[in-house]
């Protein structure tokens, strides 16, 4: 898959928006973590971002764990 720089450094940014927002449900979050939990929770951002295939069954488990479950494997 081949990505321009314009739409990946785009994607980048809302995923970074995403993080963010993240990091206030779970203060405790690094920017690392909220970012790979960003990329899980909207795979078509994390393609766009990283160019690789993102998995697209982990929503629900970014969701739970944002409400204070365990970590998505």
């Amino acid at each position: 898959m081949r990505v321009d720089l314009r739409k990946r450094q785009d994607a980048g940014i809302e995923l970074m928006e995403i993080a963010e927002i993240y990091k206030q449900y779970r203060p405790e979050l690094t920017d690392k973590v909220a970012l790979k939990l960003a990329i899980l929770g909207n795979p078509d951002l994390g393609e766009l971002y990283t160019g690789c295939p993102v998995r697209r069954d982990a929503l629900g488990q970014v969701k739970k764990f944002l409400q204070g479950g365990p970590f998505p494997q």
